[in-house]
């Protein structure tokens, strides 16, 4: 840290020595807007013709070219679908000049345009992404508020080269460029949120309401200035700021209210979805002052029907590529209720050349699921149902106090932020039954390439012969909080007329504490089908009323079936579920239970290995310094070096220890702290150089970091017989030198054109593995040698993480046309286009061990294989086609994405990649003429697509299926 603090103060004298060299100059300031609606144009080009010189318009329009030399320029200010306005200007030493624009949108002669709805969202998105130092796609404020999407992820869904992931059919995490959602970051007003997952540094961005949004931001190239610990992009959220009321009402007043529908055939409670949203907000002293507050309450029913299915190699001809056996089957129906509640206050205060910002935003949403299941257990030739119960919390908050202001002698930008977010699971529960005999699934235990279809086809379920066999019961508690700072100060110079610069520095540091404990009751150790379990069984029996069978210790599943419950065509009716169990019944046995655990039967008895053995706490410091340089030679390249030095700093605590045959009563254990670090300098470049005001490419160049997941590093060590559970926290962070060119064309009539490409050279990327150690070797892999002590004729298998010692290469091409047919006859010119494709490769080496049975003997043999990164898909395909006519709106869209790898494995036949995936999704919008009424509607998902992963052996072989159906909201929102 002393070295940090040393060269930021020597940066500092030097900034302030050339700044006191400095002559006088003054500013040109002032604000662009369209000339009919007066609404500021975000993303306007605003030169000084003949020089270096110029700036670009924030989303209130305004702009500022700072240090102009005295003299007589002409100013010029263009805007993709707006006419081109000069005029000539003499700025004078130390007087501001203010220079304000009111550009004409683009016309056919004789024909009068306005530019409002999703021509003028295009618009603004087209020039803010022209304006960017970076690699950028950007979703503006009329886009997002003209036809609503249903989050956040949805709304950058149709973005190129990003793909979403979903739950329930809601969009809920983004991939960008095939890199899976760990590997980006995601920001609220440029501060990092906290992580939702215990397991992995990725986060949720369902619980982001769309409406509470000016803009979206991916950001896929770096610049110093930015964290670097994003591999694939950064996805910023900015939030609404206050607009002036032009009436006398106190506030600007907004609502919103909507109904919805899910259409999947067996859902319950089709038409119990809401959501209610209504703002407040106004500017006060003379503007000076803005206030925005915003709640936002929703219900979503997101009940899915879903398949998975598991596979191993064709035992009998283990050499075969193209065989497989099947060894599992499970159906399951759930019903997902998700209520969920938002909130923003959004604080600024425009002070002489700066703003002071305070922004809050809190999520909270409750998904209750209650999942039916039935499961076929090829291998040991069983059947089961199970019904399992979860309401889980998540909750976000962020806070930030944003501060920036143009000083006399440099820029400055600091804030101040505090994130935190929490997930409680506190009473999940999952109770089997299980069928005593004849399931019919022997005949598939040697049979190769079998169809899970056929699976429940042959099987021969019986109810009457289907006893309890275990509850589980589990609560859990992860939480996140980060306290973070920040500070930038830049200066602009002047060399020449045609040569200028920009130098910046700053820093920030990040503290970040995290924990997760895990509690089970119920896997101990016995079953309720054994005679240890009759206390419970027998307490059971006689509050049920019950009649014993032929054995009093077995509990029959006869009398916790629910006739009334229907599961309808399960599957599009492709598979079939039956015998579904009575929630109301099964909870109430649950708590039966729960309240007498005090009589101790091993079948429900609390599990301390595995309540203990994945429990962590611990922190992190991230600190970090950069310092970087725009250089603009005339108006044609704009070259921006730059590099950072950051480092992480990494202390957390958890278990190792031992596992005996009485580890699940006192497990034997050690808690154990590691401290580690990982500082790197990181370098940046980036140039754009644009030979023909309608063309212009881009060069970028960076090395950015992903650091490893939590579960992964943490240092927990396990041994549970010859099995090792050693987590690597010696694992380095990820690394990857990205390149990327892209080619620009733009112009009025074409709109915007872009094609580009990707490489990312990534080394260290971590993978899980299993490995083989004999004797004395399973040392260096286990606990402290007081507790663990090998012995050195046994075989230990170890499952960890490494560091890749191969690199990987992912690499793709990006398209995409955005334009508006403005040059069309009457209504037609309102139709608005968007269309991108992205083809992505990549190519990882894995890990694997495999084992080879020759007679009695068994050979494991440490190899690996050549495969796609986890999550990247092959090609996407967005496409929408907007309308605007007068107070209407319509929208029709399409995605298209294929072969998403989703499962891998040393087998090619059994490597998982989803199948081709279309999506149709419309939504219609019409303004009233009383109170400024719109009413809206949206049908999602119209063409009832599914998610299906399929084996890439078998012709299309179900992994995994999920089905949620279509969905249709209707709404109607004024404003006063």
């Amino acid at each position: 840290m002393r070295r940090i603090y040393s060269f930021l103060s020597l940066l500092l004298i030097f900034l302030t020595v050339l700044a006191s060299r400095a002559h006088a100059q003054a500013n040109v300031e002032g604000v662009i807007l369209d000339s009919q609606t007066k609404e500021p144009l975000l993303g306007a080009t605003i030169i000084l013709v003949g020089t270096s010189k110029g700036a670009t318009s924030n989303i209130e329009g305004k702009f500022a070219i700072r240090n102009v030399p005295a003299g007589s320029y002409t100013i010029r200010t263009t805007f993709i679908g707006y006419v081109e306005a000069r005029r000539d200007i003499v700025v004078k030493d130390n007087a501001n000049l203010e220079q304000n624009f009111a550009l004409d949108p683009v016309t056919i002669e004789g024909q009068e345009v306005v530019v409002t709805g999703q021509a003028l969202g295009q618009k603004q998105a087209i020039n803010e992404q022209l304006a960017a130092n970076n690699i950028l796609n950007a979703v503006s404020s009329a886009r997002i508020q003209e036809l609503p999407d249903a989050n956040a992820a949805e709304s950058i869904a149709r973005l190129p080269g990003l793909s979403i992931l979903r739950s329930g059919g809601e969009g809920n995490q983004v991939v960008v460029r095939g890199l899976s959602p760990k590997y980006n970051q995601i920001t609220i007003d440029g501060v990092q949120m906290s992580a939702s997952n215990p397991n992995d540094r990725s986060a949720d961005l369902s619980m982001v309401s769309s409406n509470m949004l000016e803009g979206i931001q991916v950001s896929k190239s770096n610049t110093a200035e930015m964290d670097a610990d994003v591999i694939g992009g950064t996805v910023n959220f900015e939030l609404k700021e206050a607009k002036q009321s032009d009436t006398r009402i106190p506030f600007i007043f907004n609502f919103l209210a909507q109904t919805g529908y899910n259409g999947l055939s067996n859902a319950y409670n089709k038409y119990n979805n809401y959501k209610y949203v209504g703002s407040l907000e106004n500017r006060f002293s003379d503007g000076l002052l803005g206030v925005f507050a915003q709640i936002d309450v929703e219900r979503k029913n997101l009940t899915s029907n879903e398949l998975g299915a598991s596979y191993s190699y064709f035992q009998q001809d283990p050499r075969s590529l193209t065989d497989f056996s099947t060894t599992g089957l499970t159906l399951s129906d759930i019903p997902r209720d998700r209520q969920r509640i938002n909130g923003a206050l959004v604080l600024d205060y425009q002070v002489p050349d700066g703003k002071i910002k305070l922004t809050n935003f809190v999520s909270s949403g409750n998904t209750d699921a209650r999942s039916r299941q039935e499961y076929f257990d090829i291998l040991n030739t069983q059947y089961s149902y199970s019904l399992s119960y979860s309401k889980s919390k998540l909750s976000i908050l962020t806070n930030s106090l944003d501060y920036k202001q143009s000083l006399p002698v440099f820029n400055v930008h600091t804030r101040l932020s505090h994130t935190y977010s929490e997930t409680k699971d506190p009473n999940d529960w999952a109770v089997t039954f299980m069928q005593r005999d004849q399931t019919g699934l022997n005949q598939f235990i040697a049979a190769k390439n079998v169809n899970p279809q056929e699976i429940q086809r042959s099987a021969t379920p019986n109810v009457n012969d289907t006893y309890l066999r275990s509850i589980q019961t589990t609560n859990s508690f992860s939480r996140e909080r980060a306290l973070e700072a920040k500070l930038d100060i830049d200066r602009d110079f002047n060399f020449s007329d045609l040569i200028s610069a920009n130098f910046k520095m700053g820093g920030k540091f990040r503290h970040q504490t995290r924990s997760y404990d895990y509690n089970l009751i119920g896997q101990g150790g016995g079953s309720f089908i054994d005679h240890s379990a009759s206390p419970i069984t027998s307490l059971i029996l006689g509050t049920f009323g019950i009649p014993p069978s032929d054995n009093p210790d077995e509990l029959p599943m006869t009398y916790f079936v629910d006739p009334g419950f229907n599961y309808g065509e399960f599957l599009g009716g492709d598979y079939q579920m039956g015998a579904p169990m009575d929630f109301a019944k099964i909870n109430a046995m649950v708590d039966l239970v729960k309240k007498n655990a005090y009589l101790n039967v091993p079948a429900y008895a609390p599990d301390d290995f595995n309540s203990r053995s994945f429990d962590y706490s611990g922190y992190e410091d991230r600190s970090a310094f950069y310092v970087m340089s725009t250089m603009n030679i005339g108006q044609q390249i704009t070259f921006i070096p730059g590099i950072r030095y950051q480092n992480l700093k990494t202390s957390y605590k958890a278990a190792q220890g031992q596992a005996n045959t009485t580890a699940t009563v006192l497990y034997p254990h050690m808690d154990t702290t590691v401290v580690q670090n990982h500082p790197f300098w990181l370098p940046s470049a980036s140039l754009r150089y644009k030979p023909f005001s309608w063309f212009d490419i881009r060069l970028s160049y960076s090395q950015t970091l992903a650091y490893p997941d939590y579960n992964a590093v943490i240092p927990r060590i396990s041994v549970n017989g010859t099995a090792i559970a050693y987590n690597n926290n010696r694992l380095k962070p990820s690394r990857s030198a990205n390149y990327d060119v892209y080619l620009s064309f733009y112009d009025n009539s074409i709109g915007l054109f872009t094609v580009g490409g990707f490489l990312k050279r990534i080394d260290d990327l971590i993978f899980a593995q299993r490995i083989h150690v004999t004797g004395n070797q399973a040392a260096q892999y286990g606990p402290p040698s007081s507790v663990f002590k090998p012995v050195p004729t046994q075989t230990y298998f170890v499952s960890t993480y490494i560091n890749s010692p191969f690199r990987i290469d992912d690499y793709g091409m990006e398209l995409d046309w955005q334009t508006h047919f403005w040059y069309l006859p009457g209504p037609l010119s309102g139709l608005v286009f968007n269309v991108n494709y992205t083809h992505i490769f990549s190519k990882a080496t894995y890990p694997y061990l495999h084992q080879v049975k020759s007679g009695r003997f068994v050979t494991y043999i440490d190899t690996s294989y050549t495969e796609r990164l986890l999550d990247q898909p092959n090609d996407i395909v967005n496409m929408s086609l907007g309308f605007d006519y007068g107070g209407f709106s319509a929208r029709v869209s399409m995605l298209y994405q294929t072969h998403v790898f989703t499962a891998t494995d040393l087998y090619p036949q059994l490597r998982t990649n989803t199948s081709a995936y279309r999506r149709w999704d419309l939504a219609v919008k019409q303004d009233l003429p009383w109170f400024n009424l719109q009413v809206y509607g949206d049908i999602n998902n119209i063409n009832g697509a599914r998610d299906v992963s399929v084996i890439q052996g078998g012709g299309g072989v179900p992994r995994s299926l999920q089905d949620y159906g279509m969905t249709a909201d209707v709404g109607v929102r004024f404003k006063l």
